[in-house]
């Protein structure tokens, strides 16, 4: 949505003048500004209607009483920047004549379709189209009204009070679940060599300078395109500071990632204001903080462009890229070994890595770690493994750690990471 230039206002509450029109609140006494609300004719299908109109701009029809009020996502009116006369001159409704019963504009005295006088005429096209009230329910038994807002302030203390506890009770639950000792045996043990072979390619490219490891195949005069110099502007940006911490702690309520998504609340009247909790909130010591949804004059270089003909350069030249990868697994008690390299004219030996992998079952789930030499080894004569836990960083990818000869490592699942497909070596 193209942010818009908004005038300076007036506080209709303290009277304080020359508000920036970036602002959305007065610095002096906190009095917000108001924003127009929208509707759409049922009649004449005419959308986007601001809701100071009481009539339709298309048809005349008088605005419901029950009508729904909506943001627009391509205009932003304040209440204090408009007035009910600036908009589309509101007719007076069309005409239905008695004779042939078309429907005629405001404008016209006659008839266009039989030639009937309009003196005749005494329905209005809204009247005519107006739909039967429904039948009002039954009306029910008078209860004691109780206080809702203070029902309100119950439910939603108690609420987060409840999150708050439960928060409690996970984290107490994730550190205890990482300092706990696990055994569990193993389901799987191997260990795995690569030897990876780079390739040699040849590849095209063009450029307005000729790379000194480049082979030129012909040049063309071309327009190059370069930044002449840097122009100062300013854009008005809608900050909305939902979901962060503020300086103080304090957590800011009502923003929302768009003007309407959470950020406005429709009084009913086709005005809607900021959002702002309804009362004080006071489980886990969080108090509703100002609603931080406000306009900024951003700064930035604005690059302007110019072109010349230039001599482009289109050649070729030659790069090591990824080729093959050579691969040997074996059990444990066997040494490993690398795959014999027979290496082709355009071909070089990039790197070998030797790894050692055990697997076991963690709460049904499979766990496949990437462990030490020395690990392997130790756990393997066993065929059991001690390890312990951490999901305090991320309960989908826990952090394992192996105990072995008195040592603790760190170890990654690496099935979180690497498809089951690719390391399946069929045994």
């Amino acid at each position: 949505m193209d942010q818009q230039q908004h005038s300076n206002w007036k506080c209709p509450q303290c009277g304080l003048n020359d508000i920036g029109g970036d602002k959305i609140k007065c610095p002096r006494c906190g009095k917000k500004r108001n924003r127009w609300g929208y509707w759409d004719c049922a009649s004449c299908q005419t959308k986007g209607i601001r809701a100071d109109h009481k009539e339709c701009p298309g048809c005349g029809r008088p605005r419901d009483r029950k009508v729904k009020f909506y943001l627009r996502d391509d205009l932003i009116e304040f209440v204090d920047e408009v007035s009910g006369n600036d908009a589309v001159r509101i007719r007076k409704a069309n005409w239905i004549c008695p004779y042939c019963q078309q429907q005629n504009d405001d404008a016209v005295q006659v008839c266009a379709y039989c030639g009937a006088n309009r003196s005749e005429s005494t329905e209005k096209y809204h009247d005519v189209k107006k739909e039967p009230e429904p039948k009002p329910a039954p009306a029910k038994p008078k209860t004691k009204k109780k206080s809702g807002c203070l029902l309100a302030t119950i439910i939603m203390g108690a609420f987060f009070g409840i999150m708050f506890i439960i928060a409690g009770i996970s984290t107490a639950i994730d550190k205890a679940s990482s300092k706990k000792v696990r055994t569990a045996d193993l389901t799987d043990a191997y260990w795995e060599t690569n030897v990876y072979i780079e390739e040699l390619k040849t590849f095209e490219g063009n450029d307005w300078e000729l790379p000194a490891d480049a082979r030129l195949l012909r040049t063309a005069t071309e327009q190059y395109e370069y930044v002449d110099h840097y122009e100062r502007r300013s854009r008005e940006v809608w900050v909305d500071d939902d979901d962060d911490w503020d300086d103080d702690d304090d957590w800011d309520w009502g923003g929302g990632d768009d003007w309407d998504d959470g950020g406005w609340e429709d009084y009913g009247d086709g005005q809607f204001g900021v959002f702002q909790m309804p009362f004080p909130l006071t489980a886990c010591t969080v108090q509703p903080g100002a609603v931080l949804m406000r306009y900024e004059t951003e700064y930035y270089d604005e690059p302007i462009y110019a072109s010349e003909p230039r001599t482009k350069y289109y050649y070729e030249y030659d790069q090591w890229v990824d080729g093959r990868l050579l691969t040997t697994n074996g059990k444990p008690g066997t040494e490993p070994y690398f795959a014999d390299v027979v290496l082709g004219e355009k071909e070089r030996e990039q790197g070998r890595t030797t790894d050692y992998y055990i697997s076991f079952l963690y709460k049904d789930e499979q766990v496949r770690l990437n462990v030490p030499a020395d690990v392997f080894n130790d756990v393997t004569k066993e065929q059991q493994l001690a390890f312990r836990c951490d999901i305090t960083e991320s309960k989908k990818d826990p952090v394992f750690f192996v105990q072995s000869g008195g040592q603790e490592y760190e170890c990654r699942n690496v099935l979180v990471h690497i498809d089951d497909s690719d390391l399946d070596f069929g045994y």
